[in-house]
């Protein structure tokens, strides 16, 4: 997983000069909590050029956030179903987003992605990321609690990688 996912955003995030990242979840259902779990890593690094939200499920309420911020780039961060083993990411484009996202939010994040690109003209998309279980009940399993882990520490590569290649320090 790590090769390709970092490969995926390698290829995705190329060119960025302002990311927002959502992370997005429901705190009550184990493994869906996954964005903001990571977003919650990610925003310990104080990563230049990124804005990281945690918007558990109500990520539509950060609009206006996203548009004040002008950003070329929005990451949304959510479990999905993607037929893969607990904790498998993958990047997903949006025309892709209405088949995986497991929608535990009012908003169906296709809309929301499309929205986001109408008032801002910026690049977005969705890091799936495949649950173990969407039970009730508060934290997440060892699988995606591991996962969560490596994954923020590819995005956070990946990032300081683009700044540094972009000199935009």
């Amino acid at each position: 997983m790590e090769k390709n996912l970092e490969e995926e955003l390698k290829a995705w995030i190329s060119g960025f000069k302002k990311i927002v990242i959502l992370g997005i979840g429901n705190p009550i259902r184990k493994d869906d909590y996954v964005g903001v779990a990571i977003a919650k890593l990610l925003k310990e690094k104080n990563l230049l050029n990124t804005l990281i939200l945690e918007c558990e499920t109500v990520p539509e309420s950060f609009t206006s956030i996203i548009k004040e911020v002008k950003p070329t780039h929005v990451l949304m961060i959510d479990a999905a179903n993607l037929n893969a083993a607990p904790g498998f990411a993958k990047m997903i484009s949006i025309d892709e987003i209405n088949g995986f996202s497991l929608s535990t939010h009012d908003l169906p994040l296709s809309l929301l992605a499309k929205f986001i690109v109408y008032e801002t003209k910026a690049k977005v998309a969705l890091l799936g990321i495949q649950p173990k279980t969407l039970d009730f009940g508060e934290g997440l399993t060892n699988e995606l609690n591991e996962a969560s882990k490596k994954i923020a520490k590819i995005i956070e590569k990946v990032l300081i990688e683009e700044v540094f290649n972009q000199k935009l320090f």
